[in-house]
């Protein structure tokens, strides 16, 4: 039972007491009273009654007060405790959408490994899956500085506790089991999610240096070395950087390579390990709407994704919202986690949409249904459901013409890498005057 309901049930407890006191006070006074014989003394035992029955209405109404400031006191600290995790919240959005990798890295991640007069912040999987999901509640940030310090000896005992993704089948588990997150590690993954999938032959042959046709730990060590931001500026690249690199507790590179580094990766491996990492981190973020693992989410729920950390004040996101639950309540036909993780890789694609919409859209008048689930079908080389695209119309198109505006769409859909980080370690390809 709750403080509200502890409170209610002790007043409506008084109010009865109270009630049998006086009655029985007053109907034991008249009848001795009636009754003609020993005036004085039935008058007394009346008094002495109602004497008790107003002692036990006084205590009973000190028990509620005493009740009643519990209750405050519980209220009052729940409000803090809903605050700070608010602002919790708050302070990890700001930090993935406007800090750097490096120091991205640094705020989420939450182990120092101290190793042979070396020190190197190390992280979780699911910090990494933390530190590119905005209002995640499922793991804080354990904030710059703050650290739990580790060794060799720790690791090789399995002594580190790893809070498990709840996913069947985790590749973040699996990695997780091999060793904890460096910071190359963390830049790879990163790169992995934001790089569209049509685009990740690509990202292969970059770290395909030698042009074998696999990537070998020296070359993985090499291109992830290069592409990490370290302080100062980019990462350079020493003999003494390989030695490290290759002698580490990576759990990635251990996953990919083996502890003796002597496996190598094909094209298709480093294209599933894209594939698994993506539908993980997607089945994530539908889980946190899908609390009773029913398979589908509601419009509503699907436009507070949408709208997650995005440049659009409290107010009118609440308004967006209204409209879309005015449209579908509670019960409407619900977003599937097909549906979901379609429209997922869309959105992961950044740049492509938006030069999708600028080749289709050449007159500036924006792009009908049938036009906009052509592009999303382009972008992600999956079907867009027509569903997907109702709820987006219902959600963005303002006056209601049947076209959505590049202006209208940039809030939500184009800027929505920028809240995760996705920004930051992306894959560009330039040609002349256009960049992908």
């Amino acid at each position: 039972m709750n403080s509200s309901a502890t409170l209610r049930a002790v007043q409506k407890n008084v109010a009865v007491l109270t009630t049998k006191r006086n009655f029985f006070a007053g109907s034991s006074q008249h009848q001795e009273d009636g009754g003609g014989g020993g005036g004085s003394r039935s008058g007394g035992s009346g008094y002495q009654r109602l004497g008790q029955s107003l002692a036990a209405a006084a205590t009973a109404a000190a028990i509620v007060t005493a009740v009643n400031d519990r209750v405050y006191v519980h209220a009052k600290e729940e409000d803090t405790n809903q605050a700070n995790g608010n602002q919790q919240i708050l302070a990890d959005n700001r930090i993935r959408q406007f800090k750097p990798p490096d120091q991205i890295f640094n705020y989420f991640a939450s182990y120092m490994l101290a190793s042979k007069g070396r020190r190197e912040m190390m992280m979780t999987p699911l910090e990494f899956y933390s530190s590119i999901t905005p209002d995640c509640s499922r793991q804080v940030g354990a904030g710059a500085g703050k650290h739990v310090e580790i060794n060799e000896k720790d690791i090789k005992a399995n002594q580190i506790k790893v809070v498990q993704s709840p996913v069947d089948n985790s590749v973040l588990n699996k990695i997780g089991k091999c060793g904890l997150l460096t910071y190359s590690d963390y830049g790879v993954l990163l790169a992995l999610l934001s790089t569209p999938r049509r685009y990740i032959d690509t990202a292969f042959n970059i770290f395909d240096v030698t042009g074998s046709g696999t990537i070998g730990a020296k070359e993985f060590a090499f291109v992830s070395t290069k592409m990490a931001l370290k302080l100062g500026g980019f990462g350079s690249y020493t003999d003494l950087d390989q030695e490290e690199i290759l002698a580490s507790s990576s759990g990635l590179l251990n996953y990919l390579f083996g502890v003796d580094r002597k496996k190598e990766v094909t094209k298709e491996q480093f294209k599933k390990l894209q594939t698994d990492l993506l539908g993980e981190i997607i089945k994530l973020e539908f889980m946190e709407y899908d609390k009773s693992d029913s398979g589908k989410i509601s419009e509503a729920d699907f436009v507070k994704f949408l709208l997650k950390n995005g440049k659009i004040t409290p107010k009118r996101k609440a308004m967006l919202i209204k409209r879309v639950e005015a449209k579908w309540p509670s019960k409407g036909r619900g977003v599937s986690l097909k549906s979901f993780k379609n429209f997922f890789y869309v959105l992961a694609a950044g740049v492509e949409l938006e030069r999708a919409l600028f080749f289709l859209d050449v007159e500036m008048i924006g792009v009908n249904k049938d036009e906009f689930r052509k592009i999303s079908s382009w972008v992600c080389g999956l079907e867009t459901s027509d569903h997907i695209v109702e709820v987006l119309f219902t959600l963005l198109d303002e006056d209601e013409d049947g076209r959505l505006q590049r202006e209208e769409m940039g809030p939500v859909l184009l800027d929505w890498r920028q809240a995760r980080g996705y920004d930051k370690m992306s894959i560009g390809v330039r040609l002349g005057e256009i960049r992908i």
